[in-house]
């Protein structure tokens, strides 16, 4: 298990602010055991979701992105910062796979593998500004889970696995407490040094980022972002590589970034609009940007998603 370092006062205190605000509500979506040949498609939503496997293993893959699929193993976590389509499947997903039909009721002592999934409703602009930020998906397996998220999971695996009387309520009265620590070791994970949710447990490139969250159209300059930081334009440029590890450019281009994926996915909205909404003047400057940046042009992006 990897361990987390200890933190200064300041970012301990900047992340703990970070976690008290933020709002959500989780809810038991799915849980099953399954039996032979099977997968599941699922839909895209405004939700974010959490999937906990509890026996077996479970391959994951995003259509359009079928090279990085990961197979899951019993305890592993994997949480999706947002609903958008992606397979659960007992076989690795190829280009030819298709959606079978599966018996609802598998017999306990035939069970090969279990899977738990939850739901999480947004439900603050600053928790939906988190999760914009964060990847489209964190993997964490079993034995690098925290000392207070492993038992947690654990208890939900006991609870699928045993299914004593009132087995589900246990496993979706969970699912906040679960999702906080996740969010906690997540965000206090030596792994996270660089980039968005670096900057987001800064409290002074937190106001920073929330406010380009919360306007990314706006003219924004190193200037600006360094006035609004309090700071000159290069401590704000030196503050920015110390925490991110990235320049305020590619601050303002990844904010942006996020946020038409995320348009792209959840609206029907044309490229001229959403241009407009991230800050370009034409479609053609950002169909430029998004290519570079996806390798996928933006239709494209959309199309493996509908």
């Amino acid at each position: 298990m990897t361990k987390t370092p200890a933190q200064s006062t300041e970012t301990t205190s900047a992340l703990d602010q970070l976690l008290a605000q933020l709002a959500f509500g989780s809810e038991l979506h799915f849980e099953s055991g399954f039996c032979d040949d099977w997968n599941l498609l699922t839909s895209k939503s405004s939700k974010a979701a959490l999937h906990v496997v509890t026996r077996g293993t479970v391959w994951m893959a995003i259509p359009g992105r079928l090279h990085e699929q990961v197979q899951l193993q019993p305890g592993d976590a994997i949480f999706f910062s947002h609903s958008f389509r992606h397979w659960l499947s007992d076989q690795p997903v190829s280009e030819q796979t298709r959606e079978v039909d599966f018996p609802t009721f598998c017999v306990p002592e035939h069970i090969e593998r279990g899977l738990v999934c939850y739901d999480i409703q947004i439900e603050s602009p600053l928790t939906a500004n988190l999760f914009h930020v964060m990847p489209d998906y964190i993997h964490l397996p079993a034995e690098r889970q925290s000392s207070r998220l492993q038992p947690l999971i654990q208890i939900i695996q006991q609870e699928a696995t045993e299914r004593q009387p009132g087995y589900q309520a246990a496993i979706s009265r969970l699912s906040d407490v679960v999702v906080l620590h996740l969010l906690r070791q997540v965000l206090s994970d030596d792994g996270v040094n660089h980039g968005l949710l670096a900057a987001l447990k800064d409290s002074t490139l937190r106001k920073v980022v929330l406010a380009i969250m919360d306007d990314p159209a706006a003219d924004w300059t190193v200037e600006s972002m360094a006035a609004m930081a309090f700071l000159s334009k290069s401590a704000f440029a030196e503050r920015c590589h110390k925490v991110m590890d990235m320049t305020a450019k590619a601050l303002l281009d990844e904010i942006r970034l996020q946020r038409a994926r995320y348009l792209l996915i959840h609206s029907e909205l044309s490229l001229e609009l959403i241009a407009e909404q991230v800050g370009y003047q034409s479609a053609t400057a950002f169909i430029r940007f998004f290519k570079q940046r996806e390798q996928l042009s933006p239709g494209e992006y959309r199309a493996s998603q509908a």
